[in-house]
């Protein structure tokens, strides 16, 4: 199962060449010229795609909407520090830790001293 990432306006795009790196297909809102879309809208693309969503938009992590969402499932960056760096290697952990958790629909919530997985 090929696993795609689709990334809100708010993330770097240096989260595309981490992603491909691993192997995963990625595609940056702002690149195909979607950026200021809706929520409503970000979930309506990934839905169709079947994609996970990578969003630093707080908006995205209610469990009562996730479970209403057919998406793949979403990722939630809540990090103190906004530096694309500390980003990258957030993930980058996340990622080493728990790929396996890509495998079916859930909320992952990456924040500075845990992951919280739904």
């Amino acid at each position: 199962m090929s696993i795609k990432f689709l990334l809100d306006e708010n993330t770097p795009y240096a989260l595309i060449g981490l992603l491909e790196s691993r192997g995963f297909t990625v595609i940056h809102l702002k690149k195909i010229g979607k950026g200021g879309i809706k929520n409503g809208e970000v979930c309506e693309f990934a839905e169709k795609n079947k994609m996970w969503i990578i969003t630093r938009d707080a908006d995205f992590q209610n469990i009562k909407k996730f479970n209403n969402y057919n998406v793949a499932g979403i990722i939630l960056i809540k990090l103190t520090l906004t530096k694309t760096d500390y980003l990258l290697k957030s993930l980058q952990r996340f990622l080493d830790k728990y790929n396996d958790k890509l495998s079916e629909k859930r909320l992952v919530i990456i924040e500075d001293y845990v992951i919280r997985i739904y």
